[in-house]
Formats: C-alpha cells, structure tokens, sequence
C-alpha cells in the first residue's frame, strides 16, 4: 500500500452531475476487484486536509498503458477541485484498498444493484463477469432520483447487459424504488445473487429483499473514511453477527455480505 503521485489522463463531464476521472495508475500489479477503492489528494495543499475514497470505476489496458478510471459528482470541496483538473495534472492516490466483489456463483444469475453515484463499481464488474458469462445473463438496475442521477459507461451498455432504469420521480424508466423494480422481476429471474451499491437507506431494504427472499447479497457501503487502513475509526459498521460490536469498512469492506451487517 503506497501513497504515489499519478498523472490525470483525462477527466470528462459525462452528465451535469456525473465526471470520469481517468488515471495512469498502475492496477496491473495489484488485484483491481470491483469496488476496491482509491483514496485520493492534492499535492502541495492543505485543504482539503484528508484524502477522498473513490470506488474504481474501470480499469483497462490503452495499449500498454493501464488505465484506472474513477466516477464523481461534485458535491464538496474536494470533488469540486476535481472538476478543475487536466491532462497531466498529477493527484496523489493510496490504494488499492478494501476488499472488492467476489466474481459470481456460476449456478446463480448476477444481479447489479446501483443507486445514483452507487454505480461507480459496475463498469469493472460487468467487464469482469463478461469475461466468463453470457452478458444476456447480467441484469443492472439503475436507479436514481431523475433522470439526471441515472448514468452508467458506454462501455456497459455495449456490453450487451439488461440494464433496468429506475427513478423517483418517472423522469426515466420505472417509476419507483430500486427493490420495488427488483421485486417485480425476481420470479423470472431465477435463483440470483445480488451486487448493490449505494446510499443507505438503498442497501438496508436490499438487504432486507434479500434475507426475506433468500438470495446471497454483496453490499458496498459508502462509510465516510479519514484514512482508508483502519487506523481512524471512522467508517465503522454495525455487526449483524455481535451486536453491539462494528466492522471497519476500509478493511473488512467495503464490501460485506448481507448477513454480515446492519448498514
């Protein structure tokens, strides 16, 4: 785990609220799994003083130059300095980090769940799983509140996956919830195994789906982290296995399986 300054390849606006953030960073040497993180700063600058977790996104080879990609929304001080970055500005990135999705069981159907910027994990995923699947097999769900917050790589939709939009308010797709679209589908679907990411009240009713129904559950929380490594405490999640005890999401996460914790 090194901390080391890495060239910004490109950084794109890809919806009003929705930037890729293309990164020289060297993944071939580590295990880039779906939902490791980076945690990333600014050379030279004091504020923001703490770094920033980022789920990758994607990570592919141009030519030889790896190439990890990162989605943000500009919501905050540092996500906001993000936006002003070009090609060949340097940020400082440590990683990689957590532990990642496991690839999926060959006897159940993967199902990705992504909730507005959730969808950071599932570019990686799906390039992963298609790798050894048929990508008729995958379905993802998008949800968000409008249509402005559902969004997802070219590279996913040309990979030939069912995607599922859903939004709050009908602007796109389904009019709903993320579990409600999920729910509807679930006796075509067959014996699945879900992969969600998003904000909290999202994972706790997929959680909940998936207990009640009884399919295996991956979930990606988005613990606000200081550190990254498991020294600051910060980023602690219920156990559903001790209570009263936690788990740190930087380490034992950021990815746990739905019997594992109370998000």
């Amino acid at each position: 785990m090194i901390r080391r300054q890495t060239e910004v390849l490109f950084n794109e606006q890809a919806r009003p609220n929705v930037w890729r953030l293309g990164l020289g960073f060297d993944w071939t040497r580590e295990d880039a799994r779906p939902a490791r993180f980076v945690m990333l700063s600014f050379p030279d600058r004091t504020d923001p003083l703490l770094p920033r977790p980022f789920s990758i996104s994607d990570a592919w080879l141009d030519g030889d130059r790896p190439v990890l990609e990162l989605l943000y929304k500009p919501i905050g001080i540092s996500t906001g300095l993000m936006c002003s970055l070009h090609a060949g500005d340097v940020v400082n990135i440590l990683g990689l980090l957590g532990n990642g999705y496991p690839l999926p069981r060959p006897d159940r159907r993967p199902v990705l769940l992504a909730g507005g910027i959730g969808n950071a994990p599932f570019a990686l995923l799906v390039r992963r799983i298609v790798e050894h699947r048929d990508p008729k097999d995958v379905v993802l769900f998008l949800a968000g509140r409008s249509r402005d917050d559902v969004y997802i790589q070219d590279v996913v939709r040309r990979a030939g996956v069912t995607i599922v939009e859903v939004t709050d308010d009908g602007s796109l797709g389904e009019k709903g919830l993320i579990t409600e679209a999920l729910s509807r589908r679930l006796p075509a679907l067959g014996a699945i195994e879900a992969f969600a990411c998003g904000p909290t009240p999202m994972l706790r009713a997929v959680r909940q789906l998936a207990l009640d129904r009884g399919f295996p559950c991956h979930l990606s929380v988005e613990e606000r982290m200081a550190c990254g490594y498991g020294v600051c405490n910060a980023c602690v999640v219920s156990s559903a296995q001790e209570p009263g005890c936690y788990l740190k999401s930087c380490v034992k996460g950021p990815v746990f399986e739905a019997t594992e914790i109370v998000p």
